[in-house]
């Protein structure tokens, strides 16, 4: 705890607190109780002051999901979850007391509650978007594992003191640390000076302030508060981040490059337009059938299935354009999605005497389970057939490319009539 005080200004009482600590909550309340300052400022944002306050999330239309957002919302709001239950169930303590408690306090004493916190999604997408693919392959692999509670083996026991400098955000970004060290000190880090901006900016009307926030973010704050000019600027902190050199985008671009140049090459050869059409329709229907079959796998609608079949095709010409979300969209119209099947998910992975196909079965049961998956195995689908598609169908209608050897001799030609053409128009 510290004061912090300029003359002309406010004042700044900073509380760091452990938010699993019943002992953090008493001494919130004696704080505040103590001061009764004009505004006591709490690490919230909107959607979890609301949702602690017994409200729910926005709803996600379904509009929404061919935007990107969704799967980082949803993302967010689960991991958010899951590391609160096991946590509290760890402790015996509903993580976020201590900021219930000082809200409750302030409204006791009639202070203004200021949430100063920045808006979890655009926390959980600026980390994710400074992470590379490898590591967001890695992530999300140790997750699921994680959360099926694979591997791994005994965890070690945690001391109440062990989680004086976290909050539940920072705990889920020290679990993070190990995939992109760089990427979540920089979040650590951006948050403090978030919270120290808003934190700033209530001194500076003049008021007195208690700061309720984590243990771990104490120390930044407070030096931003004694040097305030050594913030960096607040849309530096909320704005998009500069995107980084991504191996899922080159491989999509190579993809393209191939899948253009091979039709380009073969055009070129002179085959006979009754091959390319057959090649087309081969091409159209393999990825069809195999996505639109994964789809209808993970419970999809049929209509969902269908859409997702009929646009897979496409994934070659553009990868970013996946069958999963067009499929996802629709799945949508039939099955109604709620942020409280986060919360189902929770508890069907928490129940340890359950085997892993009776946790399979029920997830699937839930709506927000089963849209995942029809989003992923369609995805999924349109990928292996891709690969395929070459060894196992170009051989029974590619006609003149029948063999691997044909399918050679028709590029090599098609590149030669190519080069000619070239020198022509050049001549």
């Amino acid at each position: 705890m510290s004061d912090s005080a300029r003359d002309g200004e406010g004042s700044v009482r900073l509380v760091g607190t452990a938010h699993v600590s019943a002992e953090s909550v008493a001494e919130v309340e004696r704080v505040i109780e103590e001061e009764e300052p004009d505004a006591v400022a709490v690490e919230l944002d909107e959607g979890r002051y609301r949702q602690m306050k017994g409200g729910t999330p926005d709803e996600i239309a379904p509009a929404d999901l061919l935007q990107g957002s969704v799967a980082l919302q949803f993302l967010a709001y689960w991991l958010l979850s899951y590391v609160q239950q096991r946590m509290g169930e760890r402790f015996d303590i509903d993580p976020g007391a201590d900021m219930l408690a000082a809200v409750e306090k302030a409204e006791a004493v009639g202070s203004e509650v200021a949430l100063v916190d920045r808006d979890i999604q655009v926390t959980i997408q600026r980390f994710w978007a400074r992470m590379g693919f490898v590591e967001k392959c890695r992530l999300v692999g140790q997750l699921l594992l994680a959360v099926l509670g694979v591997g791994g083996g005994e965890e070690e026991e945690i001391e109440m003191d062990d989680l004086t400098d976290t909050d539940v955000i920072s705990a889920m970004m020290a679990e993070f640390r190990q995939f992109s060290p760089e990427g979540a000190r920089a979040l650590i880090d951006e948050r403090d000076a978030y919270l120290a901006h808003n934190i700033h900016d209530l001194r500076s009307q003049g008021k007195r302030v208690v700061a309720v926030v984590g243990a771990g973010h104490k120390e930044g704050i407070e030096r931003y508060l004694e040097h305030p000019e050594e913030l960096p600027p607040m849309e530096s902190l909320t704005g998009r981040v500069e995107k980084r050199f991504s191996l899922f985008k080159l491989f999509g671009s190579v993809l393209t490059l191939g899948f253009l140049a091979f039709f380009g090459l073969v055009l070129m050869a002179g085959v006979s337009n009754g091959t390319l059409l057959r090649l087309f329709v081969a091409w159209f229907l393999f990825n069809g059938v195999v996505a639109a079959g994964l789809a209808l796998l993970g419970g999809a609608h049929w209509t969902s299935a269908g859409v997702g079949g009929a646009v897979a095709w496409l994934t070659s010409v553009n990868p970013l354009l996946a069958p999963g979300w067009f499929a996802g969209y629709v799945e949508l119209r039939y099955t109604p999605v709620r942020i409280s099947d986060i919360g189902q998910l929770n508890d069907i992975l928490s129940d340890e005497t359950l085997p892993i196909r009776e946790v399979f079965s029920r997830m699937t049961d839930v709506p927000l389970f089963r849209l995942i998956a029809v989003v992923a195995l369609t995805n999924l689908g349109s990928m292996i057939a891709s690969f395929l598609f070459i060894p196992l169908v170009l051989p029974l209608v590619g006609g003149d490319l029948g063999s691997a050897s044909e399918v050679v001799a028709v590029l090599v030609q098609g590149a030669q009539n190519s080069l000619d053409l070239l020198r022509g128009l050049v001549a």
